[in-house]
């Protein structure tokens, strides 16, 4: 099992790797196909096809089984990846990134629902923490290629091309690596009945929605820093590499320890903390409009702190409230992600109709953060 466990982590790693040197140049790669108004409804777009995708996803994980499922969708990902990277126009490019948007989810899906198959209740917050150490490890590593090396002064395409390389790589680890791949008695339901039975669990309910709003956070961060800070605040993108290489270094030092402590302690008050350090972080975003590489940077590695601890914490009670064959409730957690960006850009866009300037994004999702304390203090201090 610890070796099993073992290959999931490296295959989260290299599955990270070229999601994390795409993740914040894809709306800049977009902006060259459709203008910045339409940005919102193409995230929207693909977080749409993502949640049919995730509703979808359980029924075929059953009948062709984990490892054939998760085969399946990482060499349509990195096909997906070829055909964005050389796209010549919105009509070719906006359909390819929704499905590569899509594909991501599952991926993410398929690794969650195998690594549970391969984890113990009562370990299940140090194996989360171990794991998102490992994925976020990834993405300080590609914002340092991105930053430190030649790769960041290139062409997009280029570093499309690096992602497609180590998505070539994970495929073949998860090819030679996880073909034993035991998969348990999964739950038969239809889908309205998993979501209904998932949103009438008030434990799942409640983490869902404290998941919701991590996701929320992060896909406005997604979305409009990297334009905030190049196009508003004129950094070059070897900076933005630097800065976000900074800003993800809480997610390599915090979830193991923290995963730990909350199996013994529960998540209660680790998540009331988390939020704290986020939403306070976040609204000092609002009063700097600096050229700083290292203000920024500071900055956004405090808002990663909250992020971290909230992110490890979330999981880790989620994973610790089903049990392997539920797999179609995975797959409803997981669509806090596609429904953050649905939502996320719809509010980001009403906003901008009303608020004098961009960086008024921080001032409200500070507040949205800070919110997330009360939902936090609904958890009952002796579920663990």
């Amino acid at each position: 099992m610890n070796h099993n466990r073992k290959i999931i982590y490296l295959a989260g790693f290299l599955f990270s790797m070229p999601v994390a040197l795409m993740l914040y140049i894809n709306s800049s790669f977009l902006s060259t196909f459709v203008k910045e108004e339409l940005m919102s409804l193409t995230y929207t777009l693909a977080s749409i096809a993502s949640i049919f995708g995730l509703l979808l996803a359980p029924t075929i994980f059953r009948k062709i089984g984990g490892h054939k499922f998760l085969l399946l969708v990482i060499a349509a990902d990195a096909l997906s990846i070829l055909f964005f990277a050389f796209s010549k126009n919105a009509w070719s490019a906006i359909p390819v990134f929704i499905i590569g948007f899509t594909l991501n989810t599952l991926v993410v899906f398929s690794l969650d629902e195998i690594l549970k198959i391969f984890s113990k209740d009562s370990k299940t917050g140090r194996i989360r923490g171990i794991y998102l150490s490992v994925v976020h490890l990834a993405f300080i590593s590609s914002q340092l290629l991105l930053g430190i090396t030649v790769l960041g002064h290139l062409p997009f395409q280029i570093i499309y091309i690096v992602a497609f390389g180590f998505m070539a790589l994970f495929f073949l680890l998860a090819f030679f690596g996880l073909k034993d791949i035991p998969d348990p008695e999964y739950d038969n339901f239809k889908t309205f009945q998993y979501i209904k039975k998932f949103f009438g669990n008030k434990k799942l309910f409640r983490i869902y929605g404290i998941n919701f709003l991590l996701q929320f956070f992060y896909a406005w961060m997604v979305i409009y820093t990297p334009i905030y800070l190049s196009v508003h605040l004129g950094f070059t993108w070897a900076e933005i590499g630097i800065i976000f290489a900074i800003m993800l270094t809480p997610f390599i030092i915090i979830p193991f320890r923290i995963g730990k402590y909350a199996d013994r302690a529960g998540e209660r008050k680790i998540l009331m903390f988390g939020f704290l350090i986020a939403g306070v972080a976040t609204l000092s975003l609002f009063f700097v409009q600096l050229h700083s590489v290292w203000i920024w940077a500071v900055l956004l590695f405090t808002t990663r702190i909250g992020a971290a601890t909230i992110d490890v914490m979330s999981d880790a009670y989620f994973f610790k409230h089903i049990k392997p064959e539920n797999e179609e409730f995975v797959g409803v957690y997981r669509s806090a992600l596609p429904i953050s960006f649905i939502i996320a850009p719809i509010v980001a866009s009403l906003l901008f109709i009303f608020v004098p300037a961009f960086n008024f994004i921080y001032l409200i999702l500070g507040a949205f953060m800070l919110y997330g304390i009360y939902l936090s203090s609904t958890i009952r201090k002796s579920d663990i």
